[in-house]
């Protein structure tokens, strides 16, 4: 008798178990937030121990949640840095996951996940199709001309096996990759969700873009030459620029990131506190924070990567052109190239601006200006001297790698020869490569996030320059 009633407790215990055990989704969910302007793509990858959330609207980016679990059917996970928060339900009837977003309003949107296929989710990987099929690119109304890949006497081949090798991923995150050859535009293609009309931050290609401007400077008489000193360039700093350390700091020196102040910006990565420009940002004068560093000021000039110098020469620029650092750009650069859609960010507390926001097909353009000795539609837009000046080595950061006013060089070997390219770096993986002797332009961009300025850009260019013959 004792043993038929433990039995059936047992049972009884079994069944009330199942009965308060809510089914847990597994395997990979997709939902669609509708917001003003914009339509975001969520990714839910349950498959792992722990859930995963991406933003997949572009390109799949993780979520940097503070929390996210199921308890029950329920679906709950809290981001404090976007201070939103999400509340679902899963139907195991129907496999989906129905909920609400908090936004930091506290306004609800709703948010409904169903069950995909990861490779089917655009955003996640380059390209959903692992075929690919050339298109030469479009003519638009920008003044870029564009012809075939075969009529510029690129491979075919190769260039598919390139593009094959950037959709399978063996090179991370790029985004866009254009190609041109003699003045026209023949590979025009994007990865993930992003096309052509994307505006990027440029990042630190934007110093290119200043030396550009410095050169235009020059040109006009407005700065006399590189050997200036700072401390005669820039009012206001006279304490700091002109006392026994630093009044012997010049353009040039400024130009090469070869000041002799200490600085070690690519050690390590720009979230990292170790990181001298992570320093300086919490400085509310950035340029007086340089200024009460060390500095080295020995004969044998020594090359250090600083992300100031740029906005320094901005400083610069702003008193000798007597005209704020946007509508320099913009008069001087920008409008001369019929460049419209782009974002200047507000200048710093210091007067001058930052980092650049342009789209691939301008990024060329600039590309394109260079490759042309500063000329752009018959016009004179940088000093034919400048551009030659300017994009010749002047110190080695490291073997194989040199340093111009603001772009960086290196030799590649082509056909068993050496040719010599200069190129515009920005974080992330933006570039903008300049071959003279095969009158080649490469733009690239992505978030590829790492301090090399030649990790995946000169491989890929590699690549590039094996299909582009005589």
């Amino acid at each position: 008798m004792r043993r038929h009633m433990r039995r059936y407790l047992l049972l009884f215990l079994i069944l009330n178990g199942c009965a308060n055990t809510h089914p847990k989704p597994g395997g990979s969910y997709l939902g669609l937030l509708a917001m003003p302007g914009i339509t975001y793509h969520i990714f839910l990858d349950n498959q792992g121990a722990v859930p995963v959330l991406y933003n997949a609207t572009f390109k799949g980016d993780p979520f940097p949640l503070d929390t996210i679990y199921f308890s029950g059917d329920s679906l709950h996970f809290r981001m404090k840095e976007y201070y939103s928060e999400y509340k679902g339900r899963f139907d195991p009837a129907t496999n989906r996951i129905e909920g609400i977003w908090i936004d930091e309003d506290s306004q609800a949107h709703p948010l409904h996940f169903k069950a995909v296929m990861p490779d089917t989710v655009s955003g996640l990987h380059p390209r959903s199709s692992p075929v690919y099929t050339y298109e030469k690119p479009a003519l638009m109304e920008d003044g870029i001309k564009t012809n075939t890949r075969e009529a510029q006497k690129l491979s075919s081949a190769g260039m598919d096996s390139v593009i094959t090798h950037l959709a399978n991923g063996k090179f991370k995150d790029v985004h866009s990759l254009l190609v041109a050859r003699n003045n026209e535009l023949v590979v025009e293609e994007y990865f993930y969700r992003i096309n052509r009309d994307k505006v990027y931050n440029i990042q630190s290609a934007t110093k290119s873009v200043v030396s550009a401007l410095t050169g235009i400077a020059i040109g006009k008489k407005e700065i006399r030459n590189t050997q200036q000193t700072l401390c005669t360039s820039l009012p206001g700093y006279e304490k700091w620029t002109c006392d026994e350390k630093h009044k012997t700091i010049t353009l040039h020196q400024l130009l090469t990131m070869s000041t002799g102040i200490e600085w070690d910006e690519q050690t390590y990565d720009y979230v990292d506190d170790r990181n001298s420009l992570v320093k300086a940002s919490s400085d509310s004068d950035q340029f007086i924070h340089l200024l009460l560093l060390p500095r080295n000021t020995k004969t044998t000039p020594i090359f250090a990567y600083n992300s100031l110098n740029h906005i320094l020469m901005n400083g610069v620029l702003r008193h000798a052109t007597h005209m704020e650092n946007k509508d320099e750009l913009k008069t001087r650069l920008l409008q001369p190239l019929g460049i419209e859609n782009y974002y200047i960010a507000e200048p710093t507390p210091m007067g001058a601006i930052g980092d650049i926001d342009l789209r691939p097909r301008d990024m060329l353009k600039f590309g394109l200006l260079y490759a042309n000795q500063g000329r752009w539609n018959g016009k004179q837009v940088v000093p034919a001297n400048w551009v030659t000046e300017s994009t010749q080595p002047k110190i080695q950061p490291r073997p194989g790698l040199g340093y111009g006013y603001f772009w960086w060089t290196k030799d590649f070997e082509h056909k068993e020869k050496t040719v010599s390219s200069f190129f515009a770096w920005g974080y992330g993986g933006q570039y903008i490569f300049v071959v003279p002797a095969l009158q080649l332009v490469v733009v690239m961009s992505g978030s590829h996030w790492g301090t090399d300025p030649v990790d995946q850009g000169v491989p890929i260019m590699e690549e590039i320059l094996a299909a582009v013959d005589e």
